[in-house]
């Protein structure tokens, strides 16, 4: 009767060359062979997870518990669809989980293929087309505004000629309203100058708005720069990358002290990431600048939209700086991402880092 060790170990120069994480497992649920792809998800070793029971690497819920221990005693295998799973070190992934019997004494092979990375890329691209056409429609009514606007703030400016003086305060009001709204037409409309990328220290431009925050936020919030110094120039246009980064920060900063929140801060941190698909372009190397606070936290309702025009929870709000922030990060060919639960929400802004001649 052949080992079950060996029968695994001779499986791992099989699953080694896979690309989806493969565990395999004894009838006693202790681990015998990780796959590079496993070790790489889970970031351990072969070596230390050898023998180790399945807890020691990821925590189970005690239904699939359960499944795993009837699909060893019976020899029968098992999918789970988009389920969560908790590593070993406290992190939650979605995954698609298929449990496949390898032999008669109960070993069992894992297949764990995570899902964050499908999850996201279907997310960005739902929400890139659906803010294209919502950008499209704005746009199209933005034009269709400004037209008559000009009309009627040119028949105000005639007819306070002819009014007596003590009535021009109401044609005043009508030029006022005219001009208030151009303004939101015109902002709706976007970024109208064209961007002229140079190559940049990204955390001159953080270090800018670290000083803005704090000129407004005075003593209510704290800020903190989380920088990484290895990290080298980009090719951005920097007025516009201050603009992405004020919007973000100052609606942190609103939050904080709308809500009085005690012991309020706002973090700046950047960070390097290999391999991150941006639209479908897989870059080897991207900037992550990260704006974060611990605030109320974004309104479940709104997290989807908080991107589109004219969506805002404040009431002071136009709801256009985060949706000016998306047109210019995608302008720069990068990305935005927002994760906000209560305490804590953080909007992630990745910049391709390969563009630099």
């Amino acid at each position: 009767m052949p080992n079950p060790l060996q029968a695994s170990q001779a499986l791992a120069s099989l699953v080694n060359h896979l690309t989806t994480a493969i565990v395999l497992v004894n009838a006693r649920m202790e681990i015998v062979v990780l796959n590079l792809a496993a070790e790489n998800l889970f970031r351990v070793s072969q070596h230390q997870m050898q023998l180790e029971p399945i807890g020691a690497l990821l925590s189970l819920d005690p239904l699939l518990k359960r499944q795993l221990q009837h699909s060893s005693n019976h020899q029968q295998s098992f999918t789970s669809r988009d389920t969560q799973i908790q590593q070993a070190n406290g992190h939650r992934i979605w995954v698609d989980l298929t449990v496949t019997t390898v032999d008669e004494q109960g070993s069992l092979a894992l297949e764990i293929q995570p899902l964050e990375r499908v999850k996201r890329l279907t997310l960005e691209a739902r929400m890139t087309t659906q803010q294209q056409a919502s950008s499209n429609l704005v746009r199209n009514l933005a034009h269709e505004i400004k037209n008559p606007l000009g009309g009627i703030r040119g028949a105000a400016q005639l007819l306070q000629r002819e009014l007596n003086p003590s009535l021009h305060e109401f044609t005043d009001i009508i030029i006022s309203e005219a001009d208030r709204l151009r303004d939101l037409v015109d902002r709706l409309l976007g970024p109208q100058r064209q961007t002229q990328k140079q190559a940049c220290n990204i955390h001159q431009i953080l270090d800018k708005i670290d000083q803005l925050l704090r000129a407004e936020a005075g003593d209510q919030v704290q800020l903190i720069r989380d920088y990484d110094p290895s990290l080298p120039e980009l090719l951005i246009d920097a007025n516009q990358m201050t603009q992405v980064f004020l919007n973000v920060g100052r609606n942190a900063l609103q939050a904080l002290v709308e809500h009085q929140i005690n012991g309020g801060h706002i973090s700046l941190k950047t960070r390097a990431v290999r391999r991150f698909t941006i639209g479908n372009t897989c870059h080897r190397l991207v900037c992550c600048i990260s704006i974060s606070d611990n605030g109320p936290g974004i309104a479940a309702d709104l997290k989807e939209d908080i991107f589109f025009p004219l969506v805002t929870h404040r009431a002071q709000g136009t709801g256009l700086g985060l949706s000016i922030a998306q047109s210019l990060i995608q302008q720069h060919q990068g990305l935005i991402e927002c994760d906000s639960q209560k305490g804590q929400t953080c909007f992630n802004i990745y910049l391709p880092m390969e563009n630099l001649p």
